[in-house]
């Protein structure tokens, strides 16, 4: 797909605001962070990525390959494929906490926004600024954003999202994945992809 109109598509997916974001308490906070995912609940297979939004290898990944292997694999119902958080520095950390405080129903099409965008604003002199700009196409305030970001208890998942999968899968770079029980770390191809999922797909859905 051509980058421009992937952008226009998924500034469109963002445009609605989400219920909770048109007219936020003076102390109201979306849903907490926590695991993402898209795809079917009963998919045969779930695919767990560990992503950080700075990571140059998964903004490639999501950029080149992951808009294949969700024509293919997700929206066709054979892959749930779930986003973990694994902040590798303050930014993505800031980032990760946009994402969420978009909402759960926004928050997709913000991460494909972020790694779409990711050289105008990973290394920014202030990175808060856009992502500021880009929270808001989703509809979320400046006043909104900033009590996300104020907040220790939005930021602790997190956090912990990361000191789980380092303790729990022994994760130490990103991206990883974990598929089947086992890990496989960096950039996965769709060929690789494909060579992973399909043989723990339902026989009758193993061949492409």
């Amino acid at each position: 797909m051509n980058p421009s109109r992937r952008l226009a598509l998924l500034a469109a997916a963002l445009a609605p605001a989400a219920a909770w974001a048109q007219d936020p308490g003076p102390s109201s906070l979306p849903p907490l962070p926590g695991e993402r995912s898209i795809g079917r609940a009963d998919a045969p297979v779930t695919v767990v990525e560990f992503h950080s939004l700075t990571c140059g290898n998964c903004a490639r990944f999501h950029n080149e390959v992951f808009p294949r292997i969700q024509t293919e694999f997700v929206d066709t119902g054979l892959v749930r494929f779930v986003l973990r958080d694994f902040p590798l520095d303050q930014v993505a950390l800031l980032a990760a906490a946009a994402t969420h405080c978009a909402g759960p129903e926004r928050f997709a099409p913000m991460v494909a926004l972020l790694y779409a965008q990711k050289e105008s604003w990973a290394h920014a002199a202030d990175p808060r600024a856009f992502l500021r700009r880009f929270a808001g196409l989703a509809g979320v305030g400046p006043e909104q954003l900033d009590r996300c970001w104020g907040s220790p208890e939005f930021l602790r998942p997190i956090g912990q999202s990361r000191w789980d999968a380092e303790r729990q899968h022994g994760i130490s770079a990103t991206p990883s994945f974990l598929i089947g029980g086992r890990v496989h770390r960096g950039v996965l191809t769709f060929d690789q992809f494909s060579a992973l999922v399909r043989p723990l797909l339902p026989s009758a859905a193993r061949r492409p």
